[in-house]
């Protein structure tokens, strides 16, 4: 395992879970519905889950999240960006960050104090289970998510990603630091922001999830705008930002900041444009065989963020990579990666 306990937070870890903090989120004052003993196949609404888990659309794409039993949950998972040099049906880092969600969902059906919490993932181990090359995937995939605390303040989540038609394709396991409303606005106060700068006008019309979703922009959708890339031998830099708002919406309420998976995505982003740079071929792709992640600390709006990969080995087919973000002097995340070419 991981001793990925992100530094900043280790000094509230001894505080415990309080209750919500009514400053931290706009939620607040919708009723919670009691999730201490839920039926199996009850559906949980997005309108009950964002001031539960504290993230919402666009960054929350899950679809019918589904209790399947005590800190157990399913959902159907949408594919929203191309998986680029990686031949599977989605990226690593897309699954990361809907499977970290879904993960958040399953451990707040055990997390023993009522009301909001922060699930900051810290660490994550995660391995690609089918090695053949596809293309991206456009049905709604199946995800699964088992979650348990480990600790007072600490919950960890075993995922699983399988195709539309059942097939397994990605294992995940994510370390989560669970913080109370109050605890999380102690520790990052800094980062609020008011993401609205107005209230939205009533208009009088009622939406789906889905058609709220489609009004705001979702940055989630594309790939990192990196610049700056700076090779040097089997080493490669790129740099993003400053971060914008716009880039952290629904990541966390009132508080932007940049989500794990998307740092992440930079990295592989980073690590892949390396290896095919290195292997002369700007056609190839890869699958990932092995990914270990942590998560020490995290980028806020208006920060800039540099990403950089070095190939740490070379074995026939198989690429291994360690992976860095870094705010200034500061890492944020690291990522240690092997990826296998098969195109």
């Amino acid at each position: 395992m991981l001793d990925v306990a992100p530094h900043a937070a280790a000094s509230l870890l001894s505080s415990g879970l309080s209750s919500v903090s009514p400053a931290v989120t706009p939620w607040t004052e919708q009723p919670q519905r009691d999730w201490s003993n839920l039926a199996p196949h009850t559906v949980l609404t997005a309108a009950e889950l964002y001031p539960r888990i504290c993230v919402r659309d666009p960054y929350f794409a899950l679809k019918d999240v589904t209790v399947m039993g005590q800190g157990e949950v399913v959902a159907r998972i949408p594919v929203q960006q191309d998986p680029d040099a990686e031949a599977g049906i989605i990226g690593i880092a897309e699954a990361g960050r809907h499977m970290a969600i879904l993960g958040s969902c399953a451990a707040a059906l055990v997390t023993p104090k009522d009301g909001q919490h922060f699930y900051l993932a810290c660490g994550a181990r995660g391995e690609w289970l089918n090695r053949g090359a596809t293309g991206r995937a456009t049905d709604l995939l199946w995800g699964l998510a088992q979650a348990s605390l480990t600790g007072k303040r600490t919950a960890t989540a075993r995922t699983l990603l399988s195709n539309s038609d059942g097939t397994p394709v990605f294992r995940l396991e994510v370390d989560y630091n669970v913080l109370s409303a109050a605890a999380f606005t102690r520790l990052f106060g800094e980062a609020r922001v008011d993401m609205r700068r107005e209230p939205r006008r009533d208009d009088g019309v009622q939406r789906t999830p889905e058609e709220w979703a489609r009004m705001r922009q979702n940055p989630y959708s594309k790939a990192l705008a990196l610049h700056d890339w700076r090779p040097d031998g089997e080493s490669l830099t790129a740099s993003l930002g400053p971060v914008t708002v716009d880039l952290c919406k629904g990541h966390f309420a009132l508080h932007p900041v940049m989500p794990v998976a998307v740092v992440a995505s930079g990295m592989t982003r980073v690590a892949t444009t390396l290896l095919r740079k290195l292997e002369g071929a700007p056609w190839a792709r890869v699958l990932a065989k092995d990914v270990r992640l942590k998560a020490d600390s995290l980028a806020y709006a208006g920060q800039t963020v540099t990403f950089g990969a070095a190939r740490r080995s070379h074995e026939g087919a198989d690429h291994t990579f360690t992976c860095q973000a870094s705010v200034g002097e500061r890492v944020v995340a690291e990522l240690d990666v092997t990826f296998e070419r098969v195109e």
